[in-house]
């Protein structure tokens, strides 16, 4: 995908590859209003806003797994780059085939190795004979089904049917854990416009520089100070 651009279009960057997580809640929020930039890694994310680059979409906190480093790193520069909004996304798998293609037919299910751990459950009932491919990344998986036999399957995310053509949908939500969730920043520099914002915020992240003999009860002063409720705390180095 082109780093330009297209005219009169928000440019909107985010984690790639096409047809991931971060660009299925990118395209959620922002629809066909944008044009969307696919980066290697968050700090390549955060790099990107300029002139040319409106807005970033990253990854900060997934159910399970907890937060992710990186993005906090990356919000303690000291570019001038704060968080918008954000995106809510339930991480649900779904088995994805070339159009026409039945669960009868399939005998080769490919995917990320965490994403097919994750469907065991699903694979076992319905497909206890298909053999199973590792790929680099789910969407990676959604792509090989184009040049693969028919009787291939991949699991991915929704978002890739927007970015392949030829693909349909079998099945949505076959994960083994249906409260899988990663909440996604929408982030920009204060002069960029970002479109769709909630009009009105009751929350605010807050980045504190405290004394580090003492980090908890020098936050919670620092809040008690300003009259704020504090709903979630991540203490990082």
């Amino acid at each position: 995908m082109a780093d330009l651009p297209l005219q009169n279009k928000p440019a909107v960057a985010f984690l790639g590859p096409l047809g991931t997580y971060t660009h299925q809640a990118a395209y959620e929020k922002f629809g066909t209003d944008v044009e969307y930039i696919e980066k290697n890694s968050i700090a390549e994310v955060f790099d990107s806003l300029s002139t040319t680059v409106d807005i970033g979409i990253v990854p900060q906190e997934n159910s399970i797994f907890g937060p992710v480093i990186e993005t906090y790193d990356c919000l303690r520069r000291d570019d001038p780059i704060f968080v918008r909004d954000d995106i809510v996304l339930a991480i649900q798998h779904c088995l994805i085939v070339r159009k026409g293609v039945k669960l009868s037919d399939i005998d080769c299910v490919m995917s990320h190795e965490q994403a097919l751990g994750q469907c065991r459950v699903f694979i076992e009932k319905h497909l206890p004979h298909a053999s199973l491919k590792k790929m680099p990344s789910t969407s990676a998986a959604a792509k090989a089904l184009l040049s693969n036999p028919l009787t291939c399957a991949a699991i991915c995310s929704k978002a890739c049917l927007t970015v392949f053509n030829g693909l349909d949908m079998l099945n949505e939500g076959i994960q083994d854990q249906h409260s899988n969730f990663t909440r996604f920043y929408v982030v920009a520099k204060p002069s960029n416009n970002v479109p769709s914002m909630t009009e009105r915020r009751t929350r605010a992240l807050l980045r504190l520089s405290v004394d580090v003999t003492n980090k908890s009860a020098s936050i919670m002063a620092l809040l008690a100070a300003l009259r704020m409720d504090c709903i979630s705390r991540n203490l990082i180095p």
